[in-house]
C-alpha cells in the first residue's frame, strides 16, 4: 500500500468539506473559513505526507485516513462540524485512492466510532487500527 503515488486533500478541499457538511446537516459556519485552530489544519495537511530521510512517517493508506479523521476531530480545527468533517475527509481520501469502507459498516457504526474519537476514547493508534480493518481496496475499472 505504501509505495503507490497517493492523492492528498488540500487545505482548501478540507475547508470545503467542512462548509458542505454544515450546509447539508446544519451548524454554524463562521466566515470566511470557520477556523478555530487553523494551524492544526496546516499540520494535518503536512503530516499525512511527511517523510523522514525519504521514508514516509505514515506509509499506509489506513494510517493516513486516520490522521485526517483523528486530527480534525481531536484538534478542533473548525468552529463547528469537526466530527462530520473528519470522517468525511478520511472517506474522501480513501475514495480518491481506490479504497472504500467495507459494506458491513453501517451508519450507526460510523456514528459510534466518530463519537468515541471525539470523546477521547480512541487514540490515533486505535483509529488507525480501526481503518486498517474497515477498508478494502476497490477493483480498478
Amino acid at each position: 500500500m505504501g509505495s503507490i503515488s497517493l492523492i492528498y486533500l488540500t487545505k482548501e478541499q478540507i475547508i470545503k468539506i467542512n462548509h458542505r457538511q454544515i450546509q447539508q446537516f446544519g451548524g454554524n459556519f463562521i466566515p470566511p473559513n470557520n477556523f478555530l485552530h487553523e494551524e492544526s489544519l496546516d499540520y494535518i495537511v503536512e503530516v499525512v505526507q511527511a517523510e523522514i530521510f525519504g521514508t514516509p512517517i505514515y506509509p499506509e493508506v489506513h494510517q493516513k485516513a486516520a490522521l485526517y479523521m483523528f486530527n480534525i476531530i481531536a484538534n478542533h480545527v473548525f468552529q463547528d462540524g469537526n466530527k462530520r468533517t473528519g470522517l468525511q475527509a478520511a472517506i474522501i481520501f480513501l475514495l480518491l485512492n481506490g479504497y472504500a469502507l467495507h459494506k458491513n459498516i453501517t451508519d450507526n457504526h460510523l456514528i459510534d466510532f466518530t463519537l468515541d474519537v471525539a470523546a477521547g476514547k480512541s487514540s490515533l493508534d486505535a483509529v488507525q487500527s480501526w481503518f486498517s480493518k474497515a477498508i478494502i481496496q476497490q477493483v480498478a475499472k
